[in-house]
């Protein structure tokens, strides 16, 4: 039998519909991370100032849900100083957020637990380099190294300009004393509130950005908005005098709704190592640029050796507490 030249088409067409709708109606299948793939992900921040937290947890095909993604209790952790162990680090088990769903709660218990840490005792010496040394069954080992830098900064100092208590916003202007221009920095922000329950709490103030979502400083600086590391990162070409001002604004809405509770408000500025602001630049940038169709791919640092994630330093010094009224 013969067929037209139009038959044919509409033959070609239709398969051609029926392999796309197939397509688009199958569930897409799950890419498995055989063995020699499943790698062990270490982050964490030394400095003097702060206890030493490291996260340990797996890493997760990208079609997986974040669900899956699990702390690694039986990992073993160890810090060192050159050649010289110094300790190993004991397992803290996360603790559950509870908010009043136990149905959801139970079915996605890893969704609402805080992240677990292995914890040290060791105090960091600022101009020292540390090193992790991670194993864990069923991973390969993995090792990371970084620099504690020198404090390069004076405690910021800062006078409140406005406090705008209709939507919470307070504008600051900041004056960043640096003893060294050739560093990184991290500016962050936080208000004390005494009067809830007669406790003291002390919280990470969010700084507001422009509509992209992110602020260029001088065309230098980076700033992000939200989670533990809201503030603005400062690379070393961003300073050229003793004395840099600089006017941010903040976000804090509980000055809105409790007037008659005490706020105070400090600031603090990190000198950080390379490792550190590159790896949270890159995070900003792919936050808010990552959607974009046209923008290059933005590859996430990585200085964990044979697997993932960020161990990076710092040292901080902190301005004194002022009134917010």
């Amino acid at each position: 039998m013969e067929y037209s030249s139009s038959v044919i088409r509409n033959l070609v067409a239709l398969g051609l519909l029926y392999a796309t709708s197939s397509c688009l109606f199958e569930s897409p299948s799950p890419i498995e991370i055989i063995d020699s793939q499943k790698k062990l992900v270490v982050n964490g921040h030394i400095s003097p100032d702060v206890p030493l937290l490291i996260s340990v947890t797996n890493n997760i095909p990208f079609t997986t849900a974040m669900f899956a993604l699990q702390n690694i209790p039986d990992a073993r952790v160890e810090l060192w100083e050159g050649g010289r162990k110094l300790e190993e680090g004991v397992f803290q088990p996360s603790a559950t957020v509870t908010v009043g769903l136990p149905e959801i709660e139970k079915k996605f218990p890893n969704h609402f637990a805080y992240r677990a840490f292995f914890a040290f005792e060791s105090v960091p010496e600022a101009g020292k380099s540390y090193s992790l040394k991670v194993n864990a069954p069923g991973y390969p080992a993995v090792e990371t190294t970084d620099r504690v830098p020198e404090n390069a900064a004076e405690a910021p100092t800062f006078r409140i300009l406005s406090i705008n208590r209709s939507n919470g916003l307070i504008t600051v202007e900041v004056d960043l004393e640096l003893l060294d221009e050739k560093n990184y920095f991290h500016l962050q922000f936080f208000v004390r509130t005494n009067g809830f329950n007669d406790v003291e709490q002390v919280e990470q103030v969010k700084v507001v950005l422009d509509n992209e979502g992110l602020l260029n400083v001088d065309n230098n600086g980076v700033a992000f908005e939200g989670g533990l590391n809201s503030g603005i990162m400062y690379n070393p070409n961003v300073f050229g005098s003793k004395s840099n001002k600089r006017i941010i604004v903040l976000e804090y809405l509980s000055v809105i709704f409790f007037p008659e509770i005490q706020f105070e408000l400090s600031a603090e500025i990190r000198t950080i190592s390379k490792s550190y602001y590159d790896y949270y630049v890159a995070v900003i940038q792919q936050k808010y640029y990552g959607d974009y169709p046209f923008v290059t791919s933005i590859r996430i640092p990585n200085n964990v050796q044979g697997g993932l994630g960020n161990f990076s330093a710092f040292t901080a010094r902190k301005s004194g507490w002022v009134d917010l009224r």
